[in-house]
């Protein structure tokens, strides 16, 4: 019996150590390690204003994807030979896949025919298509441009001249949005003029005019969102400039954007999902690095919205998303 129960005694120990090694190390059964996929996101700007609620979105993702994600601004707005120096070496320094807004798209697309870009590529704000291509997520510009003219059509008289206000266009973008606001008004009898932003007092000599020696009306649109955001503080801090400006349009998420439009410096804007976008940026790179298959074109979808519309629960959730 003696034996029996040393025998037993031995079983029960040599059991217990069995399950002391099971439950907290890894010498007989091994986690599977999870794989890290790390890529880049360079954008077209030196400042990350217009991308508060695309990196929300985007960290959404990573955390889901397992993904570690850069998110790289350049030095130099619009900087487009900075743009494809960083691209080359964010690739060399072991991204698996790349998320950009392009300064030129040409450029990014010789350097993709050219096999200068090797890694899966994901665009941003830009209507490239073709074979070379993986995937794209953009609103459409010019449909936006469309919309917004629609809006100031409704909302004013053909004859208040219209004033765009923009950046010299060194990308697409703008230049898209800019043609279907034209498409529009143009065609209902309106005067529309561009006032390209070169210097600091650009855009405030134009609405000084407005008011001497002119004593007129105008609507002005804003090609960008920094224009926005800028025309915005130009009437808060006159009143007498408002009074001569009868409508502030223009698109953007940003929050001095929204600040504007809530307290009525902005009449109307035109925004798109930057939460979704970051998010199936992320997404789509981090497919690509696993050789799934992904949706080619993504199109946000554009949306107006004046002051009232803030606060209605479907645009409240876009525009301030909670991860």
């Amino acid at each position: 019996m003696r034996k029996r129960e040393k025998l037993l005694w031995i079983l029960y120990a040599g059991f217990l150590v069995l399950l002391f090694l099971l439950s907290s190390t890894n010498l007989i059964i091994k986690e599977r390690e999870q794989e890290i996929y790390r890529l880049s996101v360079i954008i077209e700007d030196s400042r990350d204003d217009n991308y508060v609620n695309f990196r929300k979105g985007m960290d959404q993702a990573a955390m889901e994807q397992n993904a570690d994600v850069s998110f790289i601004t350049l030095y130099e707005k619009d900087n487009r030979k900075q743009q494809m120096e960083l691209i080359l070496r964010e690739e060399q320094d072991g991204a698996g896949a790349l998320v950009v807004s392009p300064v030129d798209e040409n450029e990014v697309i010789q350097a993709i025919s050219g096999g200068r870009i090797q890694v899966p590529l994901v665009l941003l704000n830009t209507e490239l298509t073709g074979g070379e291509i993986e995937a794209v997520i953009s609103p459409d510009y010019y449909e936006m441009g469309k919309l917004l003219a629609k809006k100031v059509v409704e909302r004013h008289d053909s004859t208040l001249p219209v004033y765009l206000f923009g950046e010299p266009q060194d990308n697409r973008t703008s230049g898209r949005f800019e043609a279907g606001i034209r498409s529009v008004l143009e065609a209902q009898g309106y005067r529309v003029t561009l006032f390209e932003h070169r210097n600091e007092q650009d855009y405030r000599r134009t609405i000084e005019e407005l008011v001497y020696p002119g004593c007129r009306d105008a609507v002005i649109i804003a090609l960008d969102p920094g224009s926005l955001s800028e025309t915005a503080a130009i009437l808060w801090d006159s009143s007498v400039y408002a009074s001569y400006v009868k409508g502030l349009y223009g698109r953007g998420t940003t929050l001095s954007v929204l600040n504007d439009l809530d307290r009525g410096m902005i009449r109307g804007i035109c925004v798109t999902d930057d939460f979704a976008a970051g998010y199936q940026s992320v997404q789509n790179a981090v497919n690509l690095m696993k050789n799934r298959r992904v949706q080619k074109q993504v199109n946000l979808e554009s949306y107006y919205i004046e002051k009232e519309d803030l606060r209605r629960p479907e645009y409240e959730k876009m525009l301030y998303p909670i991860e």
